[in-house]
């Protein structure tokens, strides 16, 4: 379980707060119809490849009508006939279940609230919490599934963040101003050693941060976007700054951190693996693939949106009810950012 949840960190930390990915919304001009229909007496808003969102479904989640999810409802059903589950999946999605429950269930009417949540996201309640983990794991995998196939034009946007990925050396100091003799030792070994070695065997060798020691000192991928996000990014902002300002195969002097919440101090060095996007994309690491995979998405805020329509073209979609239609419209026009009049 912990390997998941550092692979997928992106991920469990937006749904432990029951906030998966960006809202999407979807719809097929060619294949609207607005004529009424019904399952089991109650009136039928739209369909999916003959599955059937009906006004009661509505009504049990939100009235009036919201418009976010009228489209929680239909990217579910989109996600959930575009992508088959494999054991991978189900398996991500239990650990996922687990996560949000052990992260909860501490707090006072967990369940309800999760609940309450979940219903946000077209969920009946708390016993669906297992469906929507399986969903969110399923709709990474139809975004990655994009991403590989459109690669040049997802990531265009995210170029402009400085993407890399780096690996740190890190040691703790009593007072970086006036270092101990075995402190002062220590530095100078890891100086001689970044001299004559590479920077992973002087980090395997030498690096304080046992995380990324064990792993050649390689840290993984950071942007401009980690000098702000304190959720997902556990490094100091001068060190990233410093990796920020690094040419691919530079390393950075000396950088001190004292925190300040501890008062605790360390000394790093940076240094900077791969520049390159599809390179670094290109890796199959899966923790470094899921942070592309967040910062893509963060890059263009249309990108999500325009994935499940792509994948929806490939579904009968047809609405039955034309005030869902006309919400489901303006509610794309606004993701999108388009104010342009569309009526006829």
């Amino acid at each position: 379980m912990n390997e998941f949840l550092r692979n997928n960190w992106f991920v469990v930390v937006i749904a432990v707060i029951i906030i998966a990915f960006i809202s999407y919304f979807i719809y097929d001009e060619t294949k609207y119809n607005v004529s009424k229909a019904s399952a089991d007496g109650q009136e039928v808003l739209a369909s999916i490849d003959e599955k059937s969102i009906t006004a009661q479904d509505l009504y049990d989640y939100s009235t009036p009508f919201d418009s976010s999810l009228i489209y929680n409802l239909y990217r579910n059903q989109v996600v959930e006939q575009s992508i088959e589950a494999t054991e991978d999946m189900e398996t991500d999605a239990k650990e996922l279940e687990d996560a949000i429950n052990s992260n909860s269930s501490g707090t006072t009417n967990y369940e309800a609230s999760i609940a309450q949540e979940l219903a946000m996201y077209g969920y009946k309640g708390y016993e669906q919490l297992y469906d929507y983990c399986l969903m969110t794991v399923k709709e990474a995998q139809l975004q990655r599934d994009y991403i590989e196939d459109h690669f040049e034009e997802c990531t265009e946007p995210l170029k402009e963040n400085n993407p890399r990925t780096i690996s740190i050396i890190s040691m703790s100091v009593t007072d970086p101003t006036s270092l101990t003799e075995d402190e002062q030792k220590k530095k100078d070994n890891i100086d001689k050693a970044l001299e004559s070695e590479s920077f992973a065997d002087a980090a395997t060798a030498y690096s304080e941060d046992t995380s990324t020691a064990s792993n050649e000192g390689f840290y993984g991928y950071i942007d401009t976007g980690a000098l702000s996000s304190s959720s997902s990014n556990s490094l100091d902002a001068t060190v990233v700054q410093a990796a920020l300002d690094l040419d691919k195969g530079e390393t950075s002097d000396w950088i001190t951190v004292t925190d300040s919440n501890t008062g605790l101090s360390s000394l790093y060095r940076v240094h900077v693996d791969e520049t390159d996007i599809q390179s670094i994309w290109d890796s199959k690491n899966e923790t470094v693939s899921n942070s592309i995979l967040s910062a893509v998405l963060n890059a263009d805020s249309t990108l999500s949106y325009r994935i499940i329509e792509e994948y929806a073209k490939d579904l009968d979609i047809q609405f039955e009810d034309e005030e869902t239609q006309n919400k489901l419209e303006d509610y794309l026009a606004q993701q999108l950012g388009d104010d342009s009049d569309e009526s006829e």
